[in-house]
């Protein structure tokens, strides 16, 4: 552009606006350094005069040309900028209500160039883009006047709003400079929050059934989800509402690529990961047979470091009875557990159903054990990796002879313990008073009731006498079904107690009880604590309701079978 109608430009803007020279320079060399020298004296001009509401229609498609950038160069609070890529992945369009009553939309994809990947952000109108025949995966787009924002975590995001656009297909772009995307698989040990898309195929080794629950303003929803695995390890894939029905046709053990799916950092779980579905996430059936078969782990302590699926060997150093367990649907489920050990560390194992019936009666206290292809899973309750098996799973019965076997770590025994191992029989409780118990968790967490209480005497609003109250605090109540092989008592664990318990603060849990989310929190924790060991201590009372005795939760602890070895030693001794 001429030096001539850069002065054009200067005086159509000072007779519009009625700024000075020297003011537009100003804003000229500070929209060049916002734009981080991406953009020209005539194209600062162009968007400033735009800015101002000057009308500069006949040179737009040369100054459009002249500010094009890619993904790379975009740093926050950009404005006016235009950049071509191809979509590589569609996300939901929504609807919302306003401030000011009416209805709004908005909805996002992500655009891809050489350099990287940004999330595109449409707003009202313009969300009909979503409605058109070739807004698909892979089709050439142009942004147009988009602003930048910092996304919802953190990231940057390109805004369409008012002013902007997105055209579709556009006919004044080279294509060669914009190939069409190769999409990749990930593998599952490599799923990070840093993917904006993700695209897995492995084996079905879970369908959760769908649930349906209401919304804060009254619909319907819907919720499933299903585990996926592949030689790398495994993860779960949730899927809302309509997608739901994506579903139907999957069954446990079918091979499938999975695109389109989205991370999220658990919300109440900083160490896991969930993927989330979309309107267009796309599962395929593969005629595939996928083998796991990883290598052997030299030690079990090495098991405390890593995930996935894996392969080891060592002794079996303690050795549950066959316990029952009851499942939300009320399906009485078998479960063995027993801990394996060599001379570096030791490590839960647990096994269901008729695997859990078939090893009761082979395993015992000595044997060598060599397993393939079991998935390690953190478990929050006892602060550990554990072994749990997978369809692909076998357990081998072996000669194995391992000296200095790992089974005691005095480290770790608590000292000042309120608890005095006086243990008590369950089905031996018919007097109220403080009682200690020693069994396992026997039923699924069915609930937790969150209730305003006042902060000085702890009652609920509806139940406190308290002259003054200028403040109210949430608290939490939830039960547990024990079970010791003589019998079963329901347990209570109130505010700082059932915190502790479930590892998380009752405010947390208040922001997502009415979302869909509260649900998978129930399901996580159940399957946490199915069939664990713990000891309690309490005041056991009898309940008009039940006709029983239950116990009010003074104190509890996981069973740690290194401390309990000592205590019963110490025991002896004495």
């Amino acid at each position: 552009m001429s030096e001539m109608k850069t002065e054009a430009y200067i005086n159509k803007i000072i007779e519009s606006t009625g700024l000075t020279r020297k003011e537009i320079q100003d804003m000229v060399e500070d929209k060049k350094k916002e734009l981080k020298g991406l953009i020209s004296e005539e194209g600062a001009l162009f968007v400033i005069a735009r800015e101002l509401g000057v009308d500069v229609k006949e040179e737009n498609k040369d100054l459009m040309n002249d500010i094009e950038i890619f993904i790379s160069d975009i740093t926050f609070n950009m404005k006016n900028i235009n950049i071509i890529g191809r979509i590589k992945e569609i996300y939901n369009a929504n609807k919302f209500n306003k401030v000011d009553g009416g209805t709004g939309y908005v909805g996002s994809f992500l655009l891809h160039d050489t350099t990287g990947d940004i999330r595109i952000v449409l707003w009202d109108d313009h969300v009909d883009l979503f409605n058109k025949d070739n807004f698909q995966q892979n089709e050439l787009v142009k942004i147009v006047n988009g602003t930048v924002r910092k996304g919802k975590f953190e990231d940057k995001e390109i805004h369409i709003g008012k002013f902007g656009g997105v055209i579709l297909s556009p006919n004044d772009v080279d294509y060669k400079k914009y190939p069409k995307i190769k999409f990749k698989l990930t593998n599952i040990k490599d799923v990070n929050l840093n993917l904006k898309s993700i695209s897995l195929e492995g084996k079905v080794i879970q369908i959760s059934p769908i649930k349906e629950f209401t919304r804060k303003n009254g619909e319907l929803g819907k919720v499933s989800s299903l585990s996926l695995l592949d030689t790398t390890g495994s993860i779960r894939i949730t899927f809302w509402n309509d997608d739901t029905t994506k579903l139907e046709s999957i069954k446990v053990n079918d091979v499938i690529s999975i695109s389109n799916l989205n991370p999220r950092l658990n919300s109440l779980d900083s160490r896991t990961i969930d993927l989330y579905a979309s309107k267009y996430s796309i599962i395929k059936k593969i005629q595939k047979d996928i083998q796991i078969e990883v290598g052997l782990v030299k030690n079990i302590n090495k098991l405390q470091e890593i995930n996935g699926i894996v392969s080891f060997k060592g002794v079996i150093t303690s050795l549950d009875d066959l316990k029952e367990i009851t499942s939300k649907s009320g399906e009485i489920l078998s479960l063995l557990g027993f801990i394996v050990s060599d001379n570096t560390n030791w490590i839960r194992v647990t096994l269901w159903r008729d695997m859990a019936e078939d090893f009761s009666t082979k395993l015992s206290i000595g044997q060598g054990l060599l397993l393939k292809n079991v998935s390690l899973r953190f478990n929050n309750f006892s602060q550990r990796n554990e072994i749990s098996t997978i369809s692909d799973s076998t357990l081998d019965l072996i000669d194995l002879e391992i000296e200095n076997l790992k089974i005691m770590d005095f480290s770790k025994i608590s000292q000042g313990t309120s608890f005095s191992g006086n243990y008590i029989k369950i089905d031996s409780i018919n007097n109220p008073g403080v009682v200690e118990i020693k069994g396992y968790i026997a039923r699924d967490l069915n609930n937790i009731t969150i209730y305003e209480a006042c902060p000085k005497c702890m009652k609920k609003l509806e139940n406190c006498d308290c002259d003054t109250r200028e403040t109210t605090e949430f608290r939490m109540i939830t039960n547990l079904t024990i079970d010791d092989g003589n019998g079963s008592i329901r347990t209570t664990f109130m505010g700082e107690k059932a915190e502790k318990l479930l590892g998380v603060e009752t405010n947390k849990l208040v922001q997502i009880r009415e979302t869909p989310d509260f649900e998978k929190f129930l399901e996580t924790k159940s399957s946490e604590f199915l069939g664990k060991d713990i000891i309690i201590k309490g005041k056991a009372k009898f309940s008009e309701y039940s006709s029983s005795y239950e116990i009010s939760v003074y104190d509890f602890k996981y069973l740690d079978i290194d401390e309990e070895l000592e205590r019963v030693m110490k025991t002896i001794e004495t």
